[in-house]
């Protein structure tokens, strides 16, 4: 047996994706996977990433995955440099006939999650504190990669609506001790999401469209958003572990600088996502979630294996790339060709053009309308971002892009621009018709 087998299946199928297309995906998936993680697996090599962000302190530190004992009690997590406090702060509610003043409860589950993930990417991506949900409920969970809406006591829209009640009801406290490069301190203390929400539905009964961003966690959130992938997030929405796994996974592996890795204990690591089971339960529980999160980020180098979680760094989710060269390195050696996969759609790819290292460079600079280089970047933005001005759009990305002063290959700048002016383009003009 080789090694590469003790690897999340995501790795697996990624090496299997470069050595033998989609074929050799599925054939693996019948010996060594599932039917869930193989269909995770196609479907977000399918698509081209498309941005999303979380704020980074929400990444580290997660909302309770199942209802607590007493949900009117403030959640606190902690973990040395990390603090996060959630207070679900009263509201006014009209109770038959009368106001009365009650805590909805502290937010629990995927929903909340899944719902904070759609507001934040909004606000960053639009650079906006007005955040637009859709033109009623049902939109709105279909924007968040909910099919089936159902409107029963427990269908999703009524359990979606009670947890983005709970959500945007509380207060927020987060405080983070930054150490090391790149990890800045900052505190943020007593502040909203949503300063001027007052529940998903407005006094004449209609769907609240827009909801009001609070300034101060506006402005916190855009100096620490990490960026993820829509793609991925919707095929994890139904399970609050993965998510946060994911998350997690998504902001710290990409911040690790010794090749050596980091090595945290399974206690530090249900900390950050905020699990209160067993010791022994739990290390069962992320085994099992991280097949299906390997799957949609293959290229996250983890070790859940032995007594200790080992975390390697890796390239960020956003990548297109299958895998990198680290997971690349344990896998058996491919053919010179890789036969192209019918479901994902990109060229031939040999094994030497893998190993080229392409220059890495900044984002354009100035105006996309003059120059060589910046011909490609406004082919994109005339293509797929009419009738915007392709310089206002550039402009947006240079300001909303967490990650825009990284230096990238010009292919991966291409990949991630051209989701942003699609997704540009569609919510201006989804702005425009409400």
């Amino acid at each position: 047996m080789s090694g590469d087998t003790l690897r999340p299946i995501g790795h697996q199928y990624a090496l299997a994706m470069l050595g033998g297309g989609e074929e050799r995906v599925r054939s693996l998936a019948q010996s060594a996977g599932t039917q869930l993680t193989m269909d995770a697996f196609l479907r977000v090599q399918d698509e081209e990433p498309v941005p999303a962000f979380l704020h980074s302190a929400l990444c580290a530190m997660s909302l309770p995955t199942k209802r607590p004992k007493d949900d009117t009690q403030p959640i606190l997590r902690e973990d040395g440099k990390y603090v996060l406090a959630i207070n679900p702060r009263p509201v006014l509610q009209a109770v038959d006939g009368k106001t009365v003043l009650r805590s909805l409860g502290v937010p629990y589950g995927a929903y909340p999650r899944v719902a904070l993930i759609y507001l934040l990417s909004q606000a960053v991506t639009k650079r906006s504190r007005d955040v637009y949900l859709g033109r009623n409920f049902t939109e709105w969970m279909r924007r968040l990669g909910y099919q089936t809406v159902s409107y029963g006591p427990r269908g999703t829209a009524n359990l979606m609506r009670e947890q983005v009640d709970r959500l945007l009801a509380c207060e927020w406290q987060i405080r983070w001790e930054g150490k090391d490069a790149g990890d800045n301190a900052f505190a943020v203390r007593d502040v909203k999401i949503s300063n001027e929400y007052a529940g998903s539905l407005e006094k004449n009964g209609a769907f609240a469209r827009e909801i009001r961003m609070s300034e101060a966690f506006y402005s916190h959130l855009v100096d620490h958003a990490v960026p993820l992938n829509e793609v991925a997030i919707r095929e994890l929405k139904g399970t609050p572990t993965a998510l946060d796994l994911y998350t997690y996974l998504a902001y710290r592996l990409p911040r690790i600088s010794s090749d050596r890795g980091q090595t945290i204990s399974w206690d530090q690591l249900a900390k950050h996502l905020g699990n209160d089971a067993d010791s022994k339960r739990f290390r069962q529980t992320v085994r099992e979630t991280m097949q299906l999160v390997s799957a949609v980020y293959p290229n996250a180098d983890v070790d859940f294996s032995g007594r200790k979680v080992v975390l390697r760094p890796s390239p960020a989710p956003l990548e297109r790339k299958l895998v990198g060269p680290h997971l690349r390195a344990l896998g058996a050696p491919a053919p010179e060709t890789a036969p192209r996969s019918s479901v994902v759609k990109r060229p031939q790819t040999t094994v030497r053009e893998l190993k080229a290292v392409e220059s890495t460079l900044p984002f354009p600079s100035g105006s996309l309308n003059y120059g060589k280089r910046e011909a490609k970047f406004r082919a994109i933005g005339l293509d797929k971002g009419q009738p915007w001005s392709v310089d206002a759009m550039a402009n947006a990305f240079r300001t909303g892009f967490p990650g825009i002063k990284q230096e990238r290959t010009d292919t991966e700048w291409l990949r991630v621009w051209e989701a942003f002016v699609v997704r540009y383009a569609e919510r201006r003009a989804q702005s425009g018709a409400g």
